[in-house]
């Protein structure tokens, strides 16, 4: 597993607590969506060379298995997806992770930008939730910021400088690890079309 890999697991980990506690509260329901993919089994060859199975060839000529290895697949929809309480609104987002001062677009990946587009003009609370893991900080950005600053065509990221002055840091709070759900009930999108930002 890479570094950045690795990171992002530990960043879903912590976010799947803060859930966790968000329907203990009774304040919302999130979960994380299941990764589509499949299991590739490892064989022995007769030339003594590993090969790859799948699980269902496997069951029709009970080869010897080495190992498993999960691969997953494209997936159209971003990694969390719920409810917020009491009004029932629905959230959607992805989460990402970053050791830099800036988010790159190409983190940002097209399929998981439509899906998100397409929710919030069904009324979702739909976006990214940033960890900028050098600053110890995260945010929320709302997907209709990534719509405004993608179509700055000489762009290629949104700063950390962005999100400090105008998004609300997600902060502890009693029982949470982070408060992303007040955070985003504190954001104010006054200055979030601004692009005049230095890389």
């Amino acid at each position: 597993m890479s570094k950045g890999a690795t990171a992002g697991a530990a960043f879903q980990s912590l976010i799947n607590h803060v859930n966790a506690s968000y329907e203990r509260m009774g304040r919302a329901y999130i979960t994380r969506k299941a990764v589509p993919g499949k299991y590739i089994a490892g064989k022995a060859s007769n030339t003594g060379e590993q090969g790859h199975i799948t699980l269902a060839e496997y069951r029709i000529t009970k080869q010897p298995i080495l190992q498993r290895q999960f691969v997953p697949e494209s997936k159209a929809e971003p990694d969390y997806g719920g409810i917020i309480h009491p009004y029932g609104q629905a959230i959607f987002f992805d989460a990402k992770t970053t050791k830099r001062n800036v988010l790159d677009f190409d983190n940002l990946h097209a399929h998981q930008i439509d899906f998100l587009i397409r929710a919030a003009r069904m009324g979702a609370m739909a976006g990214f939730l940033v960890e900028f893991s050098s600053y110890d900080e995260i945010y929320f950005l709302p997907i209709t910021i990534v719509e405004s600053w993608r179509e700055k065509q000489n762009r290629k990221s949104i700063p950390h400088l962005f999100f400090a002055e105008n998004l609300p840091e997600a902060k502890p709070a009693p029982g949470l690890l982070f408060d992303y759900l007040a955070a985003i009930q504190n954001q104010s999108y006054e200055n979030t079309t601004r692009h005049d930002y230095q890389r």
